[in-house]
């Protein structure tokens, strides 16, 4: 379809090249990260993890991937980075169990886009290790 209309709306010497990037690659990667620590701010619960913004959630700032996490009584909850800077924000209002505890594992799937290749060492936090799995 796009072929068409590319024929249709351009000359035959214009070549079209695309980025088709997330197309590609986002289904991937999964992350998994742990939670490190836990607060209620504000009567909300919120969970701090071992990855953020600055690391493998660097996509959630303009593409607001989903979190998934066990099943349970659910509230709106926040989920933060490690780095203790406001920017390192996950989430501010996603339905997630408030029953969560330190040491549980979370994942994010379909973030192999715009992800682990933009991470820093800010705040002298290491990217997350990357572990290849081949189905």
């Amino acid at each position: 379809m796009l072929n068409s209309e590319f024929d249709r709306l351009f000359p035959s010497d214009i070549e079209i090249i695309a980025e088709p990037g997330r197309f590609l690659v986002a289904t991937a990667a999964s992350v998994v990260v742990e939670i490190i620590g836990t607060a209620y701010r504000d009567g909300k619960k919120c969970y701090y993890v071992n990855d953020g913004v600055y690391h493998t959630f660097s996509g959630i700032i303009f593409d607001h991937c989903g979190i998934s996490f066990k099943e349970g009584n659910e509230e709106m909850c926040a989920v933060y980075g490690p780095t203790c800077d406001a920017l390192d924000t996950i989430t501010m209002a996603n339905l997630l169990p408030v029953d969560l505890s330190i040491g549980d594992l979370l994942y994010s799937e379909n973030i192999g886009a715009y992800s682990h290749a933009s991470s820093t060492f800010f705040n002298g936090f290491p990217p997350a290790k990357v572990l290849h799995i081949n189905k």
